[in-house]
């Protein structure tokens, strides 16, 4: 007995082009929301590692390894450099103990200007410092390709201590004006500080305690504060990365229409 052989219908041409076109039109549509999401992931990634290396490099201070700590942060050729450094408890007491040490003014002078305590110039200041080959654990450095912040082709520093007497910074962070970026509205993220940050220390320095970071573009090099309008064809990828003398660090991303938001 013969078996009629089984009728299988496939798909044709036509069907093909509309089921290719449907997909076309459904990835089209959903593409730009993924591109946005994927950029602010990336962003935001970049952020969160220069947070998480100050928190480190703060509980270095706290556990007693480091009885001085700087956060030091340059541009170098459209990169950001973040590195951890740290100065061990024997040493600040030498400084300390010191009165002709750099650590203090110097009296001699009419007029003495503030010490550099929170040094960015001498490689030799710090105990531990990964750009002059140290490999220890508790300090560290990351480099950063896509993000810019306020100041272009600079350098800044903020420094801690177990004893917030010592909170210290130098450059671009310590009060001097470097480049553009600042708007009307000053520093909004400094509003969810603690009251004692806008004080001036005993010697004369305003150290920052707020770090603006956005994302890097071929038209943008600094990060305009506070960022311009957005819309659905210019997201607005900014973050402000925010400490108070103690060494608490936070983290706020801009909103359009409600400013700093913690994170």
């Amino acid at each position: 007995m013969r078996v009629q052989d089984e009728k299988i219908k496939g798909f044709n041409i036509l069907e093909l082009i509309i089921v290719l076109v449907i997909i076309g039109v459904i990835s089209g549509l959903g593409y730009p929301e993924f591109s946005k999401w994927r950029v602010e992931r990336e962003v935001r990634s970049s952020v969160v590692k220069i947070k998480s290396l100050m928190e480190g490099i703060n509980a270095q201070v706290q556990r007693g390894q480091y009885a001085f700590v700087q956060v030091h942060i340059e541009e170098i050729a459209e990169n950001l450099i973040v590195t951890s450094k740290g100065m061990k408890p024997d040493t600040l007491g030498s400084l300390l103990n010191d009165g002709d040490s750099s650590w203090w003014p110097d009296t001699t002078q009419g007029n003495p200007a503030p010490p550099d305590r929170c040094n960015i110039t001498d490689n030799n200041y710090w105990d531990d410092d990964p750009t002059q080959g140290a490999n220890n654990i508790e300090v560290r450095q990351i480099e950063i390709d896509n993000l810019a912040t306020t100041w272009a082709g600079n350098v800044g520093a903020i420094c801690f201590s177990k004893n917030e007497r010592w909170f210290s910074a130098g450059g671009c962070m310590g009060g001097v004006e470097c480049g553009a970026g600042m708007g009307e509205e000053g520093n909004p993220g400094m509003g969810q500080q603690d009251g004692d940050q806008n004080e001036v220390n005993m010697l004369g320095e305003a150290p920052d305690n707020v770090l603006y970071l956005c994302k890097r573009t071929t038209e943008e090099a600094v990060c305009e504060i506070p960022p311009s309008e957005e819309d659905a064809n210019n997201p607005v990828y900014t973050y402000a990365i925010n400490w108070t003398r103690f060494g608490n660090i936070n983290l706020e991303k801009w909103r359009q229409g409600q400013g700093w938001v913690k994170q």
